[in-house]
């Protein structure tokens, strides 16, 4: 079994640039894109700090949801997140099996956009 801190594999990346990106295509719903900023910083530091890989897989599909049904003209933003996106489950299978829901999202991914490593692609 892993340790229980191993799922703790983020690339600066994702604390960089998840935040503003998903606040990009996010924002659209209602509030300021700042303030969407600033909850999803929130949200990640408080997983680094207190979540687990459940919870962290959880986030990782609850943002697959935000990019698979955004309907804006910001593509730039959309593929780059579900690249970071998929990169993460990607990175997930080293500590934890996949289940049906991760793969399904990262099939939600590849629609939006994200390109994944080459060696990674079957």
């Amino acid at each position: 079994m892993p340790h229980p801190d191993a799922w703790l594999f983020l690339p600066p990346e994702v604390e960089a640039l998840v935040p503003p990106l998903l606040a990009r295509l996010a924002a659209t719903g209602g509030g300021s894109a700042d303030d969407v900023e600033r909850d999803l910083r929130n949200r990640i530091e408080t997983l680094i700090l207190e979540g687990d890989a459940e919870q962290w897989r959880t986030f990782l599909r609850e943002a697959t949801t935000i990019v698979a049904e955004y309907a804006g003209n910001d593509a730039e933003a959309r593929t780059l997140l579900a690249s970071i996106l998929d990169d993460q489950f990607l990175l997930a299978r080293a500590v934890v099996d996949l289940e049906d829901t991760d793969l399904d999202a990262r099939r939600q991914l590849a629609r939006a956009g994200a390109t994944p490593p080459r060696s990674s692609r079957t």
